[in-house]
């Protein structure tokens, strides 16, 4: 029976069209050498109190990044596709290397401010335009695998590159001799970028190179199955933020040390279960699949907030948390990537990206006032209620084929 078993999956797995094609691997170096950009900064907060710098404006520094994100993103997204976004990869690694080697002319707050503002809008550029390139090169037949690989890469930076820093200051001198030395890593996405072609398929589904109308970015916006996967997705990242940002405080309120357990546990098991899940994702019901994961979160979350004081708990936490994780990320993704018509795919996986930075804005704004108010536990049970929500917002988009809604609405 085992036996028959995997045979019959073979066929299956044969039928599949190839994802690590030449394309695919050099957009994957292209994504490792663009996030490094974000891992670099991982001791920036260290960096600016060498300055002086009001320390109360530090955060404002730090979240300028992402916060130009937040806003630049999602007006930038229309003008790319999968057909036309070679051209802006190439002026956004021109932007992000000048703006990575314009942090040694830096002489306080306000040219700090220019300079973190025009990175942030160096890397939407960039960001965006690789983003588009990638999703031409995404099978939907393995969408899931393909975001969950897109994941792990751009994940390994902030694993790989702090370990390193020690030995690059050294070797360097100084944070801002690093960002030089980056500036010039940077440059090697010029010749993998040129190598990548756009595939012809897309242009054909796409009909043409040029930007979204006004008319379509609101035929999409209206597509009550994009708002529900978008919205879920943000409930997701919501919670992600609050557990990334307060679970260092909550361990420490409860007089456990060594909490750090809990992140290198939850990262492991978030890449693990992608690489091993393969594309076992992309042959499920994934409203169904994301819909019981954020159920498991939920319950992941109720658990962590019962607040046991012990650290062997926060390593089980961390290992369910980081399985939840794991599992949801590349699945809304793919499915956000499945239930989009294809002229639409690029714009609204951007959309989704930003509902990450979204979530790492508002999740630890609104955090601030309930750990304030109310402590720790009704934080996580804040999380669990996300998630159920985020349930919830799924069951718009339900059935065995991705995409099928539960209430009828106008096709693109």
């Amino acid at each position: 029976m085992k036996t028959a078993s995997r045979n019959s999956l073979a066929p299956e797995d044969k039928e599949l069209p190839p994802l690590w094609t030449k394309d695919f691997i050099l957009l994957m170096a292209t994504a490792f050498v663009v996030y490094s950009n974000i891992a670099i900064f991982f001791n920036f907060y260290e960096y600016l109190q060498t300055t002086t710098i009001d320390q109360t404006k530090f955060g404002l520094l730090i979240g300028l990044f992402a916060a130009v994100s937040l806003v630049f993103r999602p007006l930038v997204s229309p003008f790319f596709n999968s057909g036309n976004s070679r051209p802006f990869i190439f002026l956004g690694i021109f932007l992000v290397v000048g703006a990575l080697a314009s942090y040694s002319l830096a002489r306080g707050f306000w040219s700090l401010v220019l300079i973190r503002s025009f990175h942030g809008l160096a890397f939407v550029v960039l960001g965006a335009a690789l983003t588009a390139i990638l999703v031409g090169h995404i099978p939907k037949e393995r969408s899931s695998q393909a975001f969950g690989y897109v994941g792990i890469i751009t994940i390994l930076p902030t694993t790989v590159i702090p370990p390193l820093f020690p030995f690059l200051t050294e070797t360097f001198g100084g944070f801002n001799q690093i960002l030089l030395f980056f500036a010039g890593v940077t440059v090697l996405v010029f010749p993998l970028a040129f190598f990548v072609k756009p595939k012809e398929e897309s242009l054909q589904a796409q009909q043409r190179p040029g930007r979204l109308s006004r008319r379509e970015i609101i035929e999409d916006l209206t597509d009550g199955r994009v708002l529900g996967v978008l919205g879920s997705m943000l409930m997701l990242y919501c919670g992600n933020a609050l557990i990334f940002f307060f679970v260092a405080g909550y361990a420490t309120s409860l007089g456990v040390s060594g909490v750090g357990i809990f992140f290198t546990l939850s990262t492991a098991a978030e890449l693990g279960v992608r690489v091993a899940a393969g594309s076992l994702f992309d042959r499920m019901n994934k409203p169904r699949l994301v819909c019981l994961t954020m159920i498991f979160l939920a319950v992941s979350y109720v658990i962590l907030a019962a607040g046991w004081n012990a650290l062997p708990f926060f390593g089980l936490m961390g290992v369910l948390i980081g399985l939840g994780w794991g599992i949801a990320l590349p699945v809304f993704n793919g499915l956000l990537f499945d239930l989009s018509h294809p002229k639409y795919k690029a714009f609204n996986t951007n959309l989704g990206f930003q509902m990450y930075q979204a979530g790492y804005f508002i999740g630890p704004f609104v955090g601030g006032y309930v750990v304030a108010d109310w402590g720790f536990s009704a934080l996580f049970l804040i999380c669990a209620g996300l998630s159920v929500l985020g349930s919830a917002m799924i069951l718009m988009v339900k059935g065995g084929d991705p995409g099928r809604i539960a209430i009828p609405l106008k096709k693109p």
